[in-house]
């Protein structure tokens, strides 16, 4: 089975826009929150995750496996760093439920607690990225998804210190920190040295010299003539 390794820069990039995307829902409804909070604005960061889960995964799918499960598992054979991004559309998956539970149940704060435990997760999920691409593209990936990590991490400390304080600026502050790891989710573009073939060169060192070669004819000569003496 032939792999095409351009399969996963596209997933990769077009599985980023789509976390962008949600983030940049969720942002913008909790930013709106603030001045006009509603039932249906509270939905929309929720369900912009939940898609964004499903989505990924059907990503996935079509690309690298060409809507086949057969192809991806040849495709996560590949590259098996690849599955990272599983584990992504179940986080986001499971943020958005949680998220959607907060605001279905009495019990709306344990399910704040779970929500931003998978934000948390998702954050930390992000810096493991550069450890599953090619060496020549580490610190390509790195920088950019430490970025991101970072960002969505001090989002998240925002949110707890808003549950227990209640200040309106640390709301603010989680409201604008979301919208930042929006941006860069949506700015981010694949090297296409991520994924690809992974080429070793092989060096030949220098060549060793030759002994002479024997001539045994003359040698067997040679012995001849002594054994006669």
């Amino acid at each position: 089975m032939s792999v095409d390794y351009d399969s996963f820069t596209r997933a990769s990039t077009l599985i980023h826009s789509l976390q962008g995307g949600a983030f940049l829902l969720l942002g913008a409804a909790e930013a709106y929150a603030l001045k006009q909070p509603g039932r249906r604005t509270e939905l929309i960061g929720p369900l912009g995750l939940l898609l964004a889960g499903v989505l990924g995964f059907v990503v996935i799918l079509a690309v690298p496996g060409g809507w086949n499960f057969s192809g991806l598992a040849g495709a996560l054979a590949a590259r098996g760093g690849f599955h990272l991004f599983i584990a992504f559309s179940c986080l986001f998956a499971a943020a958005g439920l949680s998220r959607l539970m907060q605001h279905a149940t009495p019990a709306g704060g344990r399910w704040q607690a779970v929500f931003l435990f998978f934000l948390a997760a998702i954050g930390a999920l992000y810096f493991l990225l550069a450890w599953r691409v090619n060496e020549e593209a580490w610190r390509t990936v790195l920088l950019p998804h430490a970025a991101i990590g970072g960002t969505l991490l001090l989002a998240v400390a925002s949110k707890v210190f808003h549950s227990f304080s209640g200040r309106r600026a640390l709301q603010a502050c989680w409201a604008l920190l979301v919208l930042a790891t929006a941006v860069q989710l949506l700015a981010y573009r694949e090297a296409p040295a991520s994924f690809g073939p992974h080429m070793v060169t092989l060096e030949a060192g220098p060549l060793q010299p030759q002994p002479a070669p024997v001539n045994i004819k003359n040698a067997a000569t040679a012995v001849k003539k002594r054994s006669g003496n």
